[in-house]
């Protein structure tokens, strides 16, 4: 190989002895990342941290491996307050605030009424008529063998398993216009929550606000006093937590930040009392 026929340098290439498989490390790796020494995930391959904003990174070779998640904003301070031809209106809006409250619309349409979201349910769908129609067989060939179908029985057994599992995707519509009040009401409840978390920097703020969603789904409570209470409407809307990789929202950080979250809650309790902490919140 020389200059003239050299194409491209491949780093983070790693080749079973044993298989003879080629993993390539890259910010896309497909495989799911597992803690170190340092208490970092990384690829169980390489070892190499990509992208991972939700750990703390105490090792200097990793280090120079992450991406920076500190960031100066220097964007137009009055974005939000200027009119189309660009003039700065009456009532000036807080830029932090308002990209919140648009950070959690966007993650109330992805999980709400996106197109993820009625693919989802529709394969729900699928697996509840599949099901119904292997117990409708069934029921058909012990109806034979009695001499006689009872066609009203066979249908009440076809529709309870189809809809055994509640479909959103029948009531989505009747959402869709609730969303942008939703957003105003929970804004500032998550950004307040963000400002109290101890090292907001450590965790990305749109894995952080999904795990305020799910949090605020069954409401934040401390031995039975209740901090923020449980949103009926996020109960409803929101799809199975276990499901979040559809949507293209990690399980494992996911997870973690929901428990960083309580984390900083419970370490709050040891320099305010309970009032106070739910006062700051709400």
């Amino acid at each position: 190989m020389n200059k003239s026929n050299f194409r491209r340098a491949l780093q983070y290439v790693y080749v079973c002895e044993g298989t003879g498989t080629v993993h390539h490390c890259t910010e896309n790796c497909p495989l799911e990342p597992i803690p170190n020494d340092d208490h970092t995930l990384v690829c169980p391959i390489s070892g190499v941290q990509w992208y991972n904003q939700a750990e703390v990174v105490r090792s200097w070779k990793l280090t120079s491996k992450c991406v920076p998640t500190i960031t100066a904003d220097k964007r137009d301070p009055n974005m939000y307050s200027r009119s189309a031809d660009g003039t700065v209106q009456e009532g000036t809006l807080n830029i932090k605030n308002e990209e919140c409250k648009r950070e959690v619309k966007n993650f109330l349409e992805l999980f709400v009424t996106s197109h993820a979201r009625k693919t989802q349910e529709l394969e729900k769908y699928k697996q509840g008529y599949a099901s119904a129609i292997k117990l409708g067989n069934k029921f058909i060939k012990y109806s034979k063998k009695q001499g006689i179908i009872n066609i009203c029985t066979l249908q009440n057994i076809i529709t309870t398993e189809t809809f055994s599992k509640p479909i959103f995707l029948r009531v989505m519509r009747f959402y869709e216009d609730k969303l942008d009040a939703l957003a105003e009401e929970i804004s500032p409840i998550i950004l307040n929550i963000w400002n109290l978390v101890i090292v907001p920097r450590q965790i990305s703020f749109d894995i952080f606000v999904p795990s305020m969603l799910f949090l605020l789904q069954r409401g934040i409570a401390v031995d039975s006093v209740v901090l923020v209470k449980k949103n009926d409407l996020l109960d409803r809307i929101l799809p199975d937590a276990n499901t979040l990789n559809d949507f293209g929202v990690g399980k494992s950080n996911f997870t973690q930040t929901k428990n960083t979250i309580r984390m900083a809650i419970r370490t709050l309790l040891k320099k305010h009392s309970l009032e106070e902490i739910r006062q700051m919140i709400n």
